[in-house]
């Protein structure tokens, strides 16, 4: 990482250089997890459009790395079909150079709902999850509900019934 962010230093002292970089790997880096995740749910192309209310040449144009002309609505249709959440986020050019070291298969997948290991826990024996602190990103490893209370932040809990039920 350190010849690449070496690399990037010089480079990214053009303003317009710099911009066109990040454009252009946020542009491969969504082709790629669109691709990726159809993949991963084991879709067709033709599969995807019908989820999403396309022709099967738009999710080939969308998973073409040089498109760039994304529109949030179209982003969130892909979202609720893989049954994931779209998230949008401005960042430092700082944090470019991991992701570009990170960029692989295994980081762009992401699980479905059904799957998501906070929200299914008995899916899996030990929870990575990211969350944000004061500090950069750290790791916090949850295996069950109880753990939940050793988390940075509360996550929501069911409501609880107004009046005690027994069965008899």
């Amino acid at each position: 990482m350190k010849e690449l962010l070496e690399k990037l230093t010089v480079q990214f002292e053009d303003k317009e250089f710099r911009h066109a970089y990040a454009l252009s790997f946020m542009n491969t880096y969504i082709a790629a997890q669109i691709k990726m995740l159809r993949e991963q749910r084991h879709l067709t192309q033709q599969a995807l459009a019908d989820l999403v209310g396309t022709k099967q040449s738009g999710i080939a144009r969308l998973e073409n790395v040089n498109y760039d002309a994304w529109k949030v609505e179209t982003l969130a249709k892909f979202a609720e079909a893989f049954d994931v959440r779209l998230k949008i986020t401005f960042e430092e050019y700082g944090t470019l150079p991991r992701e570009i070291e990170s960029f692989n298969k295994e980081s762009l997948q992401r699980e479905p709902y059904s799957s998501d290991p906070v929200f299914h826990p008995n899916m899996v024996e030990l929870i990575p999850l990211s969350v944000e602190t004061n500090k950069k990103d750290q790791d916090v490893w949850a295996t069950t509900p109880e753990s939940w209370n050793n988390l940075p932040f509360l996550p929501p809990q069911p409501p609880q019934p107004l009046y005690p039920t027994t069965v008899s």
